[in-house]
């Protein structure tokens, strides 16, 4: 029995274009405690540039009034963090009306794969604008301490590796 959350979920098949990770230039990233009600690119660096200085405790900074605390976190040297857009696609061989093949929309490209094994609505396409090996964590008046959540998610491929090696027969 499906949970109303798995119900919710959308299936779809992720396709990644390899090509935009070695093109990804170097992003600064800030992680920060709340959420943006927006699903289309938005000009956030019009509404946080941050006056980072440096506390007692760590990182200060101030964000429409109020105090955040954080810390540069860094990602695990075996790992490369990638910030990800989705990119609209033409179904190449599919029905007319899935794109457009018009000149003045950038985004559409033309795709490698057999057109018969893409669907309507089910595929996405992915390609990396930026890459980053730290960026800041910040925490509404405290900094994030190790529970948050994003640290569990760095631990995660070291801790995977460590389940899945070979145990030594003694």
């Amino acid at each position: 029995m499906e949970s109303s959350e798995e119900a919710a979920v959308e299936k779809c098949r992720i396709h990644l274009r390899p090509g935009t990770l070695r093109d990804a230039p170097p992003a600064t990233l800030h992680l920060l405690p709340c959420e943006v009600l927006v699903n289309r690119p938005t000009p956030v660096q019009c509404f946080f540039t941050p006056a980072i200085r440096q506390g007692p405790d760590g990182l200060e900074v101030s964000f429409r009034g109020r105090r955040l605390r954080g810390e540069e976190v860094v990602v695990p040297p075996s790992l490369v963090g990638y910030v990800m857009e989705e990119k609209g696609e033409v179904l190449v061989g599919k029905d007319p009306s899935v794109g457009s093949s018009n000149d003045d929309e950038p985004e559409q490209q033309e795709l490698v794969e057999p057109p018969e094994a893409l669907e309507r609505d089910f595929d996405r396409f992915f390609g990396a604008t930026g890459s980053f090996s730290r960026f800041t964590l910040w925490g509404l008046e405290t900094i994030p301490g190790p529970d948050a959540r994003v640290r569990g998610a760095l631990a995660w491929p070291r801790l995977a590796a460590a389940i899945h090696a070979q145990v030594p027969e003694d």
